[in-house]
């Protein structure tokens, strides 16, 4: 019985390594069909051989045209499924969704930070996710810094705004804005209800804590152990701005795990029972 059960659980699982194999190949597709596709947003943003600075400040005005998601959008029936499997989901959509189909629900900064990040990351631009944090030590909104001129410069593509520097006319730095409050509230003069009182720049992190359970439990540790700037200097892996690589990456872990398993529980299965040879062996000793 107890053989039978081990050798059911073994086909079972790797019936389930299998099935994991196959959508992480699906998932894979899915990321290279959306490299290709944001390669090709890149080139209508601008051509090959446009300087890094003007290409940042096209795709900076590009990310900001945003709206909410709509399926009808997005042109392929596939497509539009994904999309419609994204927005449904607990996190951000992906670059490809948003800039097609629109941002999800949960919050458009996150959507439309990732954008542009995706598209400069291709173009070969260093770019990076900021998070500010409230007075209430909360993640409230995101933003997105572009190393420039070995600076990291402030955009907001939510808002469509980034700040520049009175000094040389550059754009400003988190540091600059976490300094000079009037330069932050210049934003006020186009959107008076950008609340400056909230977003705080001299609270940033690169990494969401918050997103899984017990994540944010350590930062606050850090903090208390005197280590929040290393808590800041931190930054979100790569692959999360990128879905579907994250994805085809959990379900060909997960099913290298299943067929693992399925080894272990089929290990010794092989063959006849050592009781069954050695009973046989008796009663051919007693006959012979």
């Amino acid at each position: 019985m107890i053989r039978r059960i081990r050798r059911r659980t073994a086909q079972v699982l790797t019936i389930s390594a299998a099935c994991f194999a196959v959508l992480g190949l699906v998932a894979f597709g899915v990321g290279t069909s959306n490299s290709r596709f944001l390669d090709a947003v890149n080139r209508e943003i601008a051509p090959s051989g446009t300087p890094p600075f003007d290409r940042v400040l096209r795709t900076f005005a590009r990310c900001s045209k945003w709206d909410y998601f709509d399926a009808n959008r997005i042109g392929s029936p596939a497509q539009q499924w994904l999309g419609r499997l994204e927005h449904a989901s607990p996190f951000h959509v992906s670059a490809r969704t948003a800039l097609t189909g629109g941002v999800d629900q949960c919050g458009p900064c996150g959507a439309t930070s990732r954008s542009m990040i995706v598209l400069l990351r291709r173009a070969g631009i260093p770019a990076r996710k900021a998070i500010l944090y409230s007075p209430r030590d909360r993640a409230v909104h995101t933003v997105v810094e572009v190393r420039i001129n070995d600076e990291w410069r402030v955009f907001d593509p939510t808002y469509g705004w980034y700040w520049v520097r009175p000094r040389d006319g550059a754009i400003a730095t988190a540091d600059d804005l976490g300094r000079d409050p009037a330069l932050l509230a210049r934003v006020l003069e186009r959107y008076p209800s950008y609340p400056i009182d909230e977003y705080r720049y001299d609270r940033v992190y690169h990494l969401r804590w918050d997103k899984i359970p017990g994540l944010d439990a350590v930062r606050r540790l850090l903090m208390r152990a005197g280590q929040d700037d290393f808590a800041r200097r931190l930054q979100t892996p790569p692959i999360y701005e990128r879905p579907a690589y994250l994805s085809a990456s959990i379900l060909c872990v997960l099913g290298a795990l299943q067929f693992f398993a399925s080894r272990l529980a089929s290990y010794g299965l092989g063959g006849e029972p050592q009781w069954q040879v050695g009973e046989w062996a008796g009663r051919r000793r007693a006959t012979s």
